[in-house]
């Protein structure tokens, strides 16, 4: 990986991931999702995101969606066919979102290098990640923990950490802002009807996500310079 994306302090780290982290808004859903490619052509400007399934599955029939920033200032709104919504491969609860305008609204300065497509984090290996929670909205918030383990099926990260309602579809990420996953869901442990102890967040890797992007749409090279 380029020696251009240097290790940063967590709070570093968290702020230019921020400039690339978006809250999602549908009629019966509210999640995050954040920029992974940007485009440019005949037709006008393009930009895909990346978020969990279950945030924008109801988009699919038609379902209003809003993008805002974490500024809380509205960016995009869909109308007349300008947002597509594609799930990412059944089970594994993501989605990319691709918005298309005649405006730029989503710049290259925003894309986030991804890790190698060949390259699993390690258990113990130390990862931050982002999203809006619900319960403090518009606040976008940061999170910190380690990899726990990892499930081959379906396959997904065990984090040491949590997953509030609203961060779902957040990105996942090193300190050296390599996106490395997204949020999918927390499972708590539960030991009785009345007691519920911490458990583990559930993180879908970006490797299963990028490898969709470059067999479906265009290999994001073609749109920007910004490859790990």
């Amino acid at each position: 990986m380029s020696d251009r994306f240097p290790h940063l302090p967590w709070h570093e780290a968290a702020d230019r991931v921020g400039s690339s982290t978006f809250r999602l808004h549908t009629d019966k859903a509210m999640g995050t999702g954040f920029l992974m490619m940007v485009g440019k052509g005949d037709s006008g400007h393009m930009a895909v995101l990346a978020t969990a399934w279950h945030v924008v599955d109801d988009a699919v029939a038609g379902t209003s969606m809003i993008i805002c920033d974490r500024s809380g200032t509205e960016i995009a709104r869909s109308h007349g066919g300008n947002m597509a919504v594609m799930e990412v491969g059944a089970g594994l609860d993501s989605a990319i979102l691709i918005v298309t305008s005649k405006d730029q609204i989503f710049s290259e300065e925003q894309l986030l290098p991804i890790l190698p497509i060949e390259v699993q984090l390690a258990q113990g290996a130390e990862i931050g990640w982002m999203g809006y929670p619900g319960i403090v909205e518009p606040e976008l918030c940061f999170f910190h923990g380690h990899i726990a383990g990892m499930l081959k099926k379906p396959p997904v990260y065990l984090v040491d950490g949590v997953a509030i309602n609203g961060v779902s579809g957040g990105p996942v990420f090193d300190d050296r802002c390599h996106l490395v996953g997204l949020v999918s869901a927390y499972l708590p442990n539960r030991v009785d009807e009345g007691t519920t102890l911490p458990g583990v967040a559930w993180m879908v890797p970006i490797n299963f996500i990028y490898g969709w992007i470059k067999a479906n749409l265009n290999p994001r090279d073609k749109y920007a310079n910004q490859n790990p």
